[in-house]
């Protein structure tokens, strides 16, 4: 016969390793979402400035300079990778 306590001290296991994977999968979530926005802004200003729309980003960060909106934008990207893999 099991005991009692067992059952509650397993229940209880079961409903913390739940709690913690909910937090986990938002924690990522919010960890993604966060990606997207470091990302977008740059990703959006390419066609933008194609267009005429804004300055380029050539004209603004000059050739060389366009290693930071890149890095910018690609960090956003690998974290928005992280935190939506597997949602």
């Amino acid at each position: 016969m099991t005991d009692k306590k067992e059952l509650l001290k397993e229940d209880k296991e079961t409903l913390i390793s739940e709690r913690q994977a909910k937090v986990k999968s938002s924690t990522l979530r919010v960890i993604g979402y966060l990606g997207l926005a470091l990302a977008a802004p740059f990703f959006l200003w390419v066609p933008l400035g194609l267009t005429g729309l804004t300055p380029s980003m050539i004209d603004v960060f000059g050739v060389v300079g366009l290693r930071f909106p890149a890095s910018v934008t690609i960090s956003g990207l690998l974290l928005a990778a992280i935190g939506f893999h597997q949602i």
